[in-house]
């Protein structure tokens, strides 16, 4: 990974973070209703539990059934294809819990209010990640097919590692031990996750050092841009559109 790339990159960062400013500004996300648990403590546990259950299972998937890793800018359709079906289990195991504990979707930051203007702010995001990137022209002169899909795997990523990392996690963690406290920690907890592949694998130090660095500074921009937002659709646009720009040409 070259110095441009690190510039692009953080560039993009400081944008994304800019833009999340005046997001805050913006009346259709600060007429939504701010996330309030009752029992911040028994919500705090619910999430450790279940994050702590979800990472054993993705340890036990990648070092006995996932067994495929490849260098961060490599498109492998296999690879994305593993990473969908994990997030999907994951994801399908934080619904359960919603329903169980009779929660509405909106307690994960899946609520209809800020949907409006998360679709605009997502288009935005879009804009911005395409252009300080400078992948622009490259988008207009056609992508191959097996990239399209890529992009769509990724959009399907990004909504579930956001949904319950960001939209379910952090919230309840944020309720229990302040804002950034919780932000950090919901940061944490999703670069572990991208982490753990190579960790199995046996990744040496010089091909995972960015990879790592780029997780845990976009796990951060994530966080912030989920509590801008207050939903999940615009950090999962940013955090797909983001790492498929890595892998087209």
């Amino acid at each position: 990974m070259n110095t441009d790339t690190l510039i692009l990159t953080a560039a993009e960062w400081i944008g994304i973070i800019a833009l999340g400013m005046l997001a805050g500004l913006s009346p259709k996300l600060r007429k939504v209703r701010p996330l309030q648990f009752l029992f911040p403590h028994r919500e705090a546990s619910v999430t450790f539990s279940i994050n702590i259950a979800a990472f054993v299972f993705s340890l036990l998937i990648y070092k006995y059934f996932f067994t495929e890793v490849t260098a961060f800018t490599t498109l492998n359709q296999e690879v994305l294809s593993q990473r969908l079906i994990l997030d999907l289990i994951v994801l399908t195991v934080f619904g359960i819990t919603l329903a169980i504990r009779k929660q509405p979707l909106r307690s994960a930051l899946w609520g209809k209010e800020a949907l409006r203007g998360n679709l605009e702010y997502a288009l935005l995001i879009a804009a911005l990640v395409i252009f300080l990137r400078g992948k622009i022209y490259t988008i207009i002169d056609g992508i191959e097919m097996a990239e399209g899909l890529a992009l769509l795997q990724l959009l399907a990523i990004g909504l579930c590692e956001v949904s319950f990392f960001f939209g379910y996690s952090m919230p309840r963690l944020i309720s229990r031990f302040g804002t950034r406290t919780g932000w950090v920690m919901a940061a944490f907890l999703f670069s572990l996750w991208q982490i753990i592949p190579m960790a199995v694998h046996g990744v040496v130090w010089q091909t995972a050092i960015f990879p790592i660095l780029y997780f845990i500074g976009s796990g951060i921009v994530l966080g912030w841009t989920t509590i801008k937002s207050r939903h999940v659709l615009a950090p999962a646009v940013f955090i797909a559109l983001s790492q498929w720009l890595f892998l087209i040409q």
